[in-house]
């Protein structure tokens, strides 16, 4: 039989009743409650600021991401439409240029625009070609050749564009600007121009488009800079024109074929870094954590040590900023995710995810915690055993 030692069965039952009266002393004050968001917005009815409800939440959140895929469709259908060749594009200094004379070998070679503006060729010297399209450049040498060719047939190809450079900034290994190259003027191409995408880098990027294809360049360097200070504050520096596209889209790591997005002279791609999520509510550790390119809901509760008994498993919530201050608030159901019914979300920088508190589990729980303290504290943990 047991025999405890220094106190009475009597004495034990007298301190888990008085410790049961103190739970909410005991069990609460080390992890506050932690409401769902049905509650806060039931709650809120009649104030002067009712909360959204999490249908209008999801609705705005549909609606914002549909927005990113019509910016995305829209720029790739009027930049294919227009043809990888523009033929109102003007040579500008730095650009290569490829020119081919029929029957005249010598004169085939390629020749890079000077900042002067100027080009050298065989018989007529320097020719000037900034500011020229291709159409004008070949009417030009034409004209100059004539007097050393019998009726010269002359072609002109703009192989790399060195005047029209792309700032590649964010995460990536070799931030910088590069220029356009005759056949490689696709988002891939300049991603791996910059020395592909760091570990840093979270799941999306943005392109924003240059507003002045002509000339655009001249402030690209001014405006990389002012992107990298921007993400540096927390943020990056799209004004609302950034057009927003999955990392995982662009580089087909997704399942499907990757999406080429083509880009022109004077755009801007920004690769944000992947930051951190907080995690707070039910969870064994809450804090911050630092997200990866693959972090979704599921692995910032791993990181979180894993949810509590008392956790309300149905009402899981991401809080993610829109821009503008216009937050949502996602709500998931722990179980369908898990089951697969639905999709896990992955995770950005500065989202939120809060773990709420199931009112009747979270009392047993601190129930349970609570005569474990009176009993550990009141007992001893002296217990001897009589043969």
């Amino acid at each position: 039989m047991f025999q405890i030692s220094r106190l009475s069965i009597v004495s034990i039952v007298t301190l888990v009743i008085a410790g049961v009266s103190v739970i909410s002393s005991i069990g609460c004050s080390s992890r506050g409650i932690t409401p769902p968001r049905s509650e806060l917005v039931k709650d809120s009815q009649g104030s002067a600021t009712p909360l959204s409800n999490p249908e209008d939440d999801l609705a705005r959140f549909q609606e914002f991401e549909q927005r990113q895929r019509s910016k995305l469709i829209n720029l790739i259908r009027q930049r294919t439409t227009t043809g990888e060749r523009d033929p109102s594009y003007r040579v500008g200094a730095g650009d290569e240029v490829e020119i081919n004379v029929f029957d005249v070998p010598e004169l085939n070679l390629t020749a890079r625009v000077k900042d002067s503006g100027f080009i050298n060729l065989p018989l007529v010297g320097g020719v000037s070609a900034a500011g020229k399209t291709e159409q004008e450049l070949i009417e030009e040498l034409t004209q100059r050749l004539g007097g050393f060719v019998r009726q010269p047939q002359v072609s002109v190809f703009i192989s790399q564009y060195g005047s029209q450079k792309v700032a590649v900034v964010g995460a990536v290994e070799k931030p910088g600007n590069y220029p356009l190259k005759k056949g490689s003027n696709g988002i891939l191409e300049l991603l791996a121009e910059a020395g592909g995408v760091s570990s840093r880098a979270g799941n999306y990027l943005n392109i924003v488009p240059s507003g002045d294809s002509q000339g655009a360049a001249a402030g690209v360097e001014t405006r990389a800079r002012a992107a990298l200070a921007q993400m540096v504050a927390g943020g990056t520096s799209t004004n609302g024109r950034g057009v927003e596209i999955s990392l995982d889209v662009v580089l087909g790591t997704s399942g499907g074929i990757p999406v080429e997005v083509p880009i022109r002279g004077g755009d801007m791609i920004v690769v944000p870094e992947a930051g951190t999520v907080t995690v707070e509510g039910e969870v064994q550790k809450a804090g911050a954590f630092d997200l990866g390119r693959k972090s979704s809901v599921l692995g910032a509760l791993a990181a979180a040590g894993g949810i509590t008994y008392g956790a309300k498993v149905d009402e899981l919530e991401v809080v993610r900023d829109l821009g503008n201050e216009d937050k949502v608030h996602l709500i998931l159901d722990l179980n369908r995710v898990i089951s697969g019914e639905v999709r896990d979300i992955k995770l950005r920088n500065g989202d939120v995810v809060r773990v709420p508190s199931d009112s009747g589990r979270r009392l047993r729980q601190d129930t349970f915690e609570a005569i474990g303290k009176v009993i550990n504290v009141g007992v001893g943990g002296t217990v001897n055993v009589v043969n």
